[in-house]
């Protein structure tokens, strides 16, 4: 498995196990793809999503909340 970008690990610190298991896929995805970055949107919880964004740059984790 490829090294997370800095940002990515930034962002997990301080996480929970059950936030940490629900927003990894995504992660390893934009690693596997090395293209684009990561878009969280959302609250927390279960109204989060998080997704590979060809807005974002590859190694960066946009956060938006509505």
């Amino acid at each position: 498995m490829n090294k997370l970008p800095v940002e990515y690990e930034q962002y997990l610190e301080g996480k929970d196990e059950y936030h940490v298991d629900s927003v990894m896929p995504v992660f390893l995805e934009s690693v596997a793809e090395g293209k684009f970055g990561v878009h969280i949107r959302g609250l927390g919880g279960h109204s989060e999503q998080a997704y590979v964004d060809e807005s974002v740059p590859f190694g960066t984790v946009k956060i938006t909340v509505p």
